[in-house]
């Protein structure tokens, strides 16, 4: 891997962390992400299992998987920030927080019963190779699930997504470049954060070919009740910003 291409670890920087750690669905507002009751619509019953988490960030389901019965859980973060949080406010004898790059894990085969991943995927450039070392990591039967930033959403910067009339009101989404695949650099917080666009058949095909069978997409979008809870969130029904995939090894 280029020097220029190791895995960005953005949510230690100072000034993105303290943008990123204002928003609602940071610790314990996670349970009011947009996406959050899809993404946990999509789990197993995780009773005794053997569980890694990608991008496990500050430990919030890592910490309820561990609470609900999983034998294990292994939560991966490149962010020592995050983990440090992770650690002290999510501490659980059955979780291991690991520091590590989730393109240079190595764990051996059959390790685990599930992989869970919450809008991780979307920062990492080689996204086969890390579908054929997940199938490797589960054992005949295993699930992954993971959420993503969604392909129309991740196609352009999304500062210069919704196309304005003149008196500034959001009049569509404007979708753009969808079939050029790769890196996007855009502001969020902060200038140069490093993300990768791909096609929803990209993102299918690759489980497909990892050896994985796709069990089930959804894009959410929010409930009338949390337009009525925040109302800004009215725009994210014009377009789905997120993409929730479960997938299985057979």
């Amino acid at each position: 891997m280029d020097a220029d291409r190791d895995p960005q670890n953005i949510y230690d920087d100072p000034r993105f962390f303290a943008g990123y750690s204002r928003l609602e669905r940071f610790g314990a507002g996670w349970t009011k992400a947009l996406e959050h009751p899809g993404f946990m619509g999509l789990l197993p019953d995780v009773a005794g299992q053997r569980v890694l988490d990608l991008g496990c960030g500050v430990g919030q389901l890592a910490f309820h998987l561990a609470e609900v019965g999983a034998a294990e859980v292994i939560g991966v973060d490149v962010s020592e920030r995050m983990l440090e949080l992770a650690r002290s406010e999510r501490a659980h004898p059955r979780v291991t927080y690991l520091r590590a790059a989730i393109e240079e894990l190595a764990f051996p085969p059959d390790r685990f019963e599930l992989v869970v991943s919450s809008l991780t995927v979307h920062y990492v450039e080689d996204y086969p190779a890390l579908v054929r070392r997940v199938a490797r990591w589960l054992v005949a039967g295993g699930v992954l699930v993971y959420s993503t930033e969604h392909p129309v959403y991740t196609a352009r910067d999304p500062a210069e997504g919704w196309v304005l009339d003149g008196e500034g009101r959001r009049m569509h989404w404007a979708l753009d470049d969808y079939a050029e695949e790769g890196l996007r650099e855009q502001r969020w917080f902060v200038e140069g954060v490093r993300k990768y666009h791909r096609t929803i058949a990209t993102l299918l095909n690759g489980l497909i070919d990892a050896g994985l069978s796709v069990e089930r997409v959804l894009e959410p979008v929010p409930s009338a009740e949390a337009v009525r809870r925040r109302p800004e969130f009215i725009h994210e029904r014009r377009r789905p910003p997120f993409l929730l995939v479960r997938s299985r090894k057979a």
